[in-house]
């Protein structure tokens, strides 16, 4: 099967240009300085369920200076203008978490929401940094990296991305009773309030496997569900690459028709043996078929597409711009 562009495949290695940048955006404030009276400017929130605009945050490990009525439900959506950049924030079902297996040790209570970060207008920056909790004290927690599988992945959002993970709370002192979503300098955008329900830990977004539509940034909704493939060694077969925004729906649903027991990704959800995007900063959308763990099966299942089809590794260490030699 021949592949749309070569020149824009999974293959090639990015350059620095194309790789996401953490943009700083802050909205712009004009401060006059006239018997020692300050005036500054902020960011607007409003919420989903008439939840008003979100205040300010306070500073430090303070009691909240801003009226908590002012927040949304946590299971509520917020819309959030950054600048000019707009994006709709759910942050939902606070609870106790379940460590992963291989992840980092917890010192106290491990807590943890569910984000979902949807593209409405312009291009923001995602991290779980971004998200903090308080207690009503005022005692602040940050993210805690690497305890619990499903973990929001950093990266950019542009207008029709979403991208949703799972966000955890290392709770070593007095309980969360509210959540906070804040821009690259700390200034807080959006916040929620509700307390974990005890002994209740939803089961974790899945990073690897199938069937995972709706739930991972850029899905098409296409009745072949968008995949995640684990990073574990194993081989594909590049059969096409799509790379306009635009047509991405169309052009990756005509492959799938196209390649029977084929299936698809984004390579920016995907590993880092696969190139990121492409040089406009276009998100490459990949259909492919798995064809083993070694050269010779990869090879072979090359062969057998024909065109301009090509074998990649999936795994956490090969340099995007290498291709399989077949």
């Amino acid at each position: 099967m021949v592949t749309r562009d070569r020149n824009v495949s999974v293959g090639r290695t990015a350059s620095t240009s194309d790789r996401p940048r953490w943009v700083i955006r802050t909205s712009a404030c004009v401060f006059v300085v006239f018997a020692v009276a300050l005036t500054g400017c902020g960011h607007s929130v409003s919420g989903s369920a008439d939840s008003g605009s979100a205040s300010p945050a306070s500073g430090g490990n303070t009691a909240d200076a801003a009226p908590l009525e002012d927040a949304a439900p946590i299971g509520a959506m917020q819309s959030v203008d950054d600048g000019g950049v707009l994006t709709r924030v759910t942050v939902e079902s606070l609870s106790s978490a379940q460590p992963s297996t291989y992840g980092l040790p917890a010192a106290g209570d491990l807590q943890q929401v569910t984000v979902t970060v949807e593209g409405v207008d312009g291009t923001t920056n995602v991290n779980p940094l971004y998200f903090t909790a308080r207690a009503s004290d005022g005692t602040a927690y940050g993210a805690a990296l690497g305890t619990v599988d499903g973990q929001l992945l950093a990266g950019t959002v542009s207008a029709g991305d979403r991208i949703k993970g799972v966000v955890a709370f290392d709770v070593t002192g007095p309980p969360i009773t509210s959540i906070r979503y804040n821009g690259a300098l700390g200034e807080e955008l959006a916040r929620w309030v509700g307390q974990s329900a005890p002994g209740n830990a939803p089961a974790p977004v899945p990073r690897s496997g199938a069937g995972q539509s709706g739930t991972i940034r850029g899905d098409l909704d296409l009745p072949t569900p968008m995949t995640v493939p684990s990073c574990d060694g194993t081989g594909i077969v590049v059969l096409y690459s799509a790379t306009a925004p635009g047509s991405y729906e169309q052009e990756v649903s005509e492959q799938l028709s196209r390649n029977s027991g084929s299936r698809y990704l984004r390579t920016d959800n995907s590993c880092p043996s696969l190139r990121q995007a492409t040089a406009e900063g276009n998100a490459i959308y990949a259909v492919y078929r798995v064809a083993g763990r070694t050269e010779s099966e990869i090879c072979a299942a090359v062969s057998a597409a024909g065109g301009g089809a090509y074998g990649k590794w999936l795994d956490e260490s090969t340099d995007p711009s290498y291709i399989i030699p077949c």
